[in-house]
């Protein structure tokens, strides 16, 4: 009799209401919805939703599971069935849905399981199980699920290894208040990791990205700080240490523990030129350093060759040395331009020219944008999912530390600027996160890692020692959001093309530019010195300092004050600053000196010869009324060295 029973029950249930079957991707969903007179549809059970041998479901029996912060578990009802041409909804009771959502990409099949849930709720426990030709298995220290000649695994861990699900009779998809997010997904050595799922990866996060970089600095502040309490420094571990120190505020200290002596003044160049004087030296070797890199973009360009794109911000440094011409070529290349002439590192630069061409020239067609799509495909065919990690690689056959941090910056600029390319931020991230996992405890990487293996073989990497990039090196790669590291400002945005400044200003800001004035305001701390050299300046006749016009002295660098030169061949400033406060302005008057009005004389006086008025030194650096802090009757103070 009960026999009978069960059976009619079973009978009934799955013979009221209409049933539905549909295909979405390699996701296949059935099950039952009562249909009403007037058309709206009521969900009945069971649900399946089956991909590639595993199956989520739910039944009377084995309803989804919403856990509170307090530990109950508590069965949650199903409302309504929802399906898009990708996904497909269950939504339940209490505020709690769950969107399962397929993809297909480089011969990955995935499913992407995102739940919804109230502040109260804590975890959400979905049922599944496998298909009858589907078994779990171990390797490699990982749980996945064969079917067919592929494996399958979750990441993260979710339901295969979870502790309290993993020998569960009835085991359950976990997911929580703060990883609300699985992927069910093809295992492939190679690439098991869908571009898709990148977003949710733990290595891709923000916090993960932001405690990578805080940690990097950290370390690679105590080995500079070491090297410098040492005396065993160079240029750059000077750089790099004084830079991290006035991002943390202790900038006289930075320069109080590194003696410029330490460097010999003829061996240093423009890269620390911003902290110490000899300016009108280092200059020097600015000009020398632009010179070869014209030299070589411009061989690039007139070799049809897209290596041209391996230099960072390059629309922006041809604009500032006023080289649209080579813009120009760019432009001619890219209309014959093939995926076979491109390689990561350079379809990374084409996605910043695209984005620093709409800057400079909005409404100029923009070729470099149309572009975009061939450069992510070459993107992510030189993604390799290695040890939980994300590299890019060129060649398929070595890791190059230095162009995997450049891309990493520019894809996370590309996802940030671009809302419909926001992945790509997260890709970015997880390159950057997943390469400086490798420096462990230290602040020095290998300029290479070799790939080992093949894509139908586990892959794994291998450190190649040959060069070892120390944190000084490494510090403007993994660091390009400090203003104190002295860098190339374009200024050509907020005025015209062609006026830049090498500077470590926190701020420069251009407040007036016209015929007859040129203005800009300087970011840096209150009572601290700094120097810049500012490329592009039109000649003037008076410049304003701290309020104060200014007089040319060639002596400028050795006084405890702001002074400056200016030469009007090359168009070039060099300004060294003492903050008075944490924002100085200076007023350039362009041009030259207006004429003096005449001088009104009796008739006898004008037969006299009048000497002429005296003109003003423009090639200035002191103050004309007196010194700065002036109490000295015009000497100037003491300066340093």
């Amino acid at each position: 009799m009960y026999i009978f029973i069960i059976f009619g029950i079973f009978v009934i249930q799955f013979t009221i209401g209409k049933t539905f079957s549909y295909t979405i991707g390699a996701m296949s969903v059935s099950g039952r919805h009562e249909v009403s007179e007037d058309g709206s549809a009521a969900p009945l059970l069971p649900l399946h939703i089956v991909s590639n041998g595993l199956d989520f479901y739910i039944t009377e029996q084995s309803p989804i599971l919403a856990e509170t912060k307090d530990g109950n578990k508590i069965p949650v009802k199903v409302d309504a069935y929802k399906k898009s041409e990708d996904s497909f909804t269950v939504e339940c009771s209490d505020g709690i849905s769950v969107l399962f959502t397929a993809y297909s990409s480089g011969g990955i099949d995935a499913v992407k399981i995102a739940a919804k849930m109230p502040a109260e709720t804590a975890n959400i426990y979905f049922p599944w199980k496998l298909t009858q030709t589907a078994r779990l298995e171990r390797h490699d220290n990982k749980i996945f699920l064969r079917y067919g000649k592929n494996r399958y695994l979750f990441k993260g861990g979710y339901g295969f290894e979870n502790s309290d699900e993993q020998n569960s009779e009835f085991p359950h998809l976990v997911l929580s208040s703060e990883k609300p997010t699985a992927f069910y997904e093809t295992y492939i050595p190679a690439q098991s990791l869908a571009f898709e799922s990148i977003p949710d990866t733990l290595l891709a996060s923000d916090n993960v990205y932001s405690e990578t970089k805080t940690s990097f600095r950290d370390k690679a502040l105590a080995f500079l700080e070491n090297a410098v309490i040492s005396k065993n420094y160079n240029e750059d571990i000077l750089t790099a240490y004084i830079a991290e120190m006035a991002s943390r505020g202790q900038f006289q200290k930075a320069k109080q523990n590194a003696e410029p002596l330490a460097v010999p003044k003829e061996k240093r160049t423009y890269k620390s030129c911003t902290f110490y004087n000899n300016l009108v030296q280092t200059e020097k070797s600015l000009a020398v350093y632009d010179r070869e890199k014209l030299k070589n973009i411009s061989a690039d360009i007139s070799l049809n060759s897209a290596s041209a794109f391996k230099n960072r911000a390059l629309i922006p440094y041809l604009v500032n040395h006023s080289k649209t011409n080579l813009i120009f070529a760019l432009q001619k290349n890219m209309q014959n331009l093939s995926e076979e002439n491109l390689n990561a590192c350079n379809a990374a630069g084409i996605l910043e020219a695209a984005m620093d061409y709409s800057l400079f020239f909005p409404n100029n067609r923009n070729i470099f944008y149309e572009n975009t799509e061939l450069c992510e495909k070459i993107l992510k065919d030189s993604l390799f999912s290695i040890d939980e990690g994300l590299f890019v690689s060129s060649d398929e056959k070595q890791i190059d530390t230095e162009r995997t941090l450049e891309i990493a910056a520019i894809l996370i600029r590309y996802g940030k600027e671009n809302p419909e390319k926001k992945a790509w931020k997260f890709v970015g991230q997880m390159l950057y996160s997943s390469i400086l996992s490798y420096a462990g405890e230290s602040a020095s990487l290998p300029a290479y890692f070799d790939i080992q293996g093949s894509k139908t073989t586990k892959l794994g990497l291998m450190a190649n020692d040959s060069v070892i990039l120390y944190a000084d090196k490494l510090y403007p790669l993994a660091v390009t959001d400090n203003p104190a590291f002295p860098h190339e400002e374009s200024l050509g945005l907020q005025s015209e093309h062609g006026i830049w400044a090498w500077t470590s200003s926190n701020s420069i800001t251009v407040t007036q530019n016209n015929a007859k004035v040129f203005a800009f305001r300087i970011g840096f701390k209150t009572e601290d010195m700094h120097y810049l050299i500012i490329r592009g300046i039109r000649p003037f006749y008076r410049i304003q300092i701290h309020g104060i016009n200014f007089r040319s002295d060639q002596r400028f660098e050795i006084y405890n004050s702001s002074g400056y030169v200016y030469d009007e061949r090359t168009g070039t400033l060099l300004l060294k600053l003492k903050h008075k406060k944490d924002f100085e302005d200076i007023i350039l008057s362009l041009g030259r000196p207006p004429e003096p009005a005449p001088i009104p004389v009796s008739p006898a006086a004008a037969q006299e010869e009048t000497p002429p008025a005296g003109t003003e030194n423009t090639q200035g650096g002191t103050e004309e009324s007196s010194k700065e802090g002036g109490e000295n009757n015009g000497t100037p103070p003491g300066g340093e060295n």
